[in-house]
């Protein structure tokens, strides 16, 4: 029984990290492949349905589906890595300079993170997106920020714990400082705690840019990416549903994947 349960847990696996492992590839090397170009409009072959020289179809405005499914991932990639690392430093060192401060300091930095974390995220985001338009930067320093509370909050927590082992008291009665036992002894232990909260705060980023997108304050036209696809062909998903079913799946397996595997973790 339990060889048949540790079976099937490593094909799971396996198939999680094929599937990470696809769309890290295809993100790669999209650019590389013989497609046709994600910009390329065909007045003549406007919605259609599957064929040879468009296997996917085309959308509203003939540009190939299958090209613009695989670049698609690009962008949302590119800002979720990005906002992501950035929130992760954010998150970890508001945690463990609160945990390792104490005091009026972890008071502090506690109500802040409190704070952000009862923002109304999306809605703030529509806000900030407004007003700044679809500047890469303001996206990614946005979602950076929005997206550290949770992160600083595991950060302070697991920093509390570890405070309180044995190496961490040697290292203070070594005579070392607060700085150096938090690079020393503390970030490196709360790097491994915090690992699931991070995984887990990247699907959320993509899923916030590809919403975004799907209101037209992510990326721009004519860039391919999944929110951005999806809005453009929901009005005509019932000529190419492939159009809309694409992204979406390409979405979804990814956000999917990335939560198997912190859940298997």
């Amino acid at each position: 029984m339990n060889n048949s349960i540790q079976h099937r847990s490593t094909r799971i696996r396996t198939f999680v990290y094929c599937v990470l492992g696809f769309h890290a590839v295809v993100a790669l090397i999209a650019p590389f492949l013989p497609l046709m170009p994600t910009d390329k409009q065909d007045s003549g072959a406007m919605l259609q349905g599957f064929s040879s020289a468009h296997w996917l179809g085309t959308d509203a405005l003939g540009r190939d589906v299958l090209s613009r499914t695989l670049h698609g991932g690009r962008p949302s990639l590119a800002i979720a890595i990005l906002a992501t690392a950035l929130s992760a430093v954010i998150g970890i060192a508001l945690g463990s300079l609160a945990a390792l401060a104490g005091g009026w300091v972890d008071e502090a930095l506690s109500r802040l993170i409190d704070f952000l974390l009862a923002l109304p995220t999306l809605i703030l985001l529509l806000l900030i997106a407004s007003f700044f338009g679809h500047d890469p930067f303001i996206l990614i320093v946005t979602l950076g920020f929005m997206y550290a509370a949770p992160i600083a909050r595991v950060a302070r927590a697991s920093t509390q714990v570890l405070l309180a082992r044995d190496f961490v008291r040697v290292a203070r009665l070594q005579g070392g400082r607060g700085v150096n036992i938090l690079l020393g002894e503390v970030l490196p232990n709360v790097w491994r705690v915090v690992f699931t909260e991070i995984a887990m705060q990247f699907t959320w980023i993509i899923l916030a840019f590809s919403s975004l997108s799907f209101l037209g304050l992510g990326a721009s036209p004519p860039t391919p990416e999944w929110g951005l696809m999806i809005a453009e062909a929901r009005s005509y998903m019932t000529i190419n549903p492939t159009a809309v079913i694409a992204p979406i799946v390409m979405l979804a397996s990814l956000v999917l994947a990335v939560q198997a595997l912190v859940d298997r973790e």
